[in-house]
């Protein structure tokens, strides 16, 4: 059972009546919005990036050994 999230519905509809407007048709939205987009009214948010600490440098940088072949099975 899954809950009604107001916040998802809303967005859903929006996203509808988009496509409604643009005839449905991809090619007309991605359109749509690229204009909008070089019209330079659209806010865009940037955040720095987050530092990670040690542990999670370790994890993701050289320490991590690589996976190791398997050798075949005796038949």
């Amino acid at each position: 059972m899954t809950r009604r999230d107001p916040i998802v519905a809303e967005v859903r509809k929006h996203r509808e009546a988009f496509a409604r407007e643009h005839g449905n048709s991809v090619d007309a939205m991605v359109a749509a919005l690229r204009r909008e987009e070089a019209s330079g009214t659209v806010l865009t948010v940037s955040f720095p990036s987050k530092k990670i600490g040690k542990a999670l440098r370790r994890v993701a940088g050289k320490n991590r050994r690589p996976n190791q072949r398997v050798a075949p099975s005796a038949r």
